[in-house]
């Protein structure tokens, strides 16, 4: 399904605000946000043009604009390739676009564009290492790089983790799940948020998150990884982001990952315990991320008792989720 032309129209007013000549649109797709490459003259430059419809207003437009703070400041500070913003014509992060002549308005925002392929396959070992060592280096510079003042992102805690069940109630009420899985998963959810409170919040072990770092949301360069899309970043426990990555890797993939990221970040050992409690958060909310596609419900019926049976269980008997890490 291709943009509608009010997308592009608006996309082709918002980027003469932007010192860039683009050439052609390409529209990519729709999920939180409707996204566009701008191809230039130059075949190797070329952006990617956001509109953010879920971001009006103030509170809202300040949380994008500290997502591309955080992305600034990744490609000043380290040697990381990150889709880093461009500013508009007046220095600003942002530009605000007419939507149509009703006066509603649209966020739009413009990135560097990341060269690079996505995995089709599961990555090989030395790859999984690649992206340890790539999350640490996101973490490390998290604890050391001092947010701006009104910096606002989304924070993962206790709130986040007990507004999951709410999602999950819908798919119980459509029939999609058993009253005993949604039990199930509702139980989960509090014992997470309990155990979350017990989790201590230091400088090493909670910061700046991508929280979403899966085959989606990196693409590999000449064997390099590279991070992109951080719609998602916010304040979580380094060990959710860890925990986020691993659900999309192999058992074996997840041992290499785990090594490579205990020696990037010089850990004695990570607990078994805690990884699991983030494990199992990192499965509760993708399962209420996809309750909210209806084109996701089949496969959910199938895949949420599945997944009960081969770790919620485990982790409501404090049984081992992972086999340690």
């Amino acid at each position: 399904m291709g943009a509608n032309w009010d997308d592009e129209s608006i996309a082709r007013e918002a980027l003469k605000q932007f010192p860039v000549h683009g050439e052609r649109l390409v529209y990519l797709g729709k999920s939180d946000n409707v996204t566009f490459q701008v191809k230039t003259k130059q075949e190797s430059v070329n952006y990617l043009m956001k509109l953010h419809y879920a971001a009006m207003g103030s509170h809202s437009q300040k949380t994008v604009e500290s997502e591309l703070l955080w992305l600034e400041a990744l490609a000043a500070d380290t040697g990381l390739t990150v889709p880093s913003p461009v500013r508009n014509r007046d220095n600003g992060l942002t530009v605000e676009a007419a939507v149509n002549a009703s006066g509603k308005s649209v966020v739009v925002t413009l990135h560097r564009w990341v060269n690079g392929e996505l995995l089709d396959r599961e990555p090989t070992a030395g790859e999984a290492r690649s992206l340890a060592q790539l999350m640490a280096a996101l973490h490390k510079h998290a604890m050391e790089w001092n947010a701006p003042t009104g910096f606002t992102r989304p924070v993962y805690d206790t709130d986040n983790v007990l507004s999951l069940p709410g999602p999950l109630k819908r798919l119980q009420e459509l029939n999609v799940i058993s009253d005993e899985a949604y039990a199930c998963l509702k139980r989960a959810a509090h014992k997470i948020a309990a155990e979350l409170r017990l989790q201590t919040v230091t400088k090493p072990t909670w910061g700046l998150i991508h929280s979403d770092l899966h085959e989606s949301n990196y693409v590999f360069d000449q064997g390099i990884p590279r991070p992109i899309d951080f719609s998602a970043c916010g304040f979580g426990f380094y060990l959710f982001d860890v925990a986020e990555t691993l659900l999309h890797l192999s058992p074996e993939n997840r041992r290499e990952f785990l090594s490579a990221y205990r020696e990037e970040r010089q850990l004695q050992e990570i607990d078994a315990k805690s990884l699991d409690l983030f494990f199992v958060w990192a499965i509760l909310r993708n399962f209420a991320f996809l309750a909210q596609n209806p084109v996701e419900h089949a496969s959910l019926s199938e895949l949420i008792p599945k997944v009960m049976k081969s770790y919620f269980e485990n982790y409501l008997k404090d049984e081992p989720v992972l086999g340690g890490g």
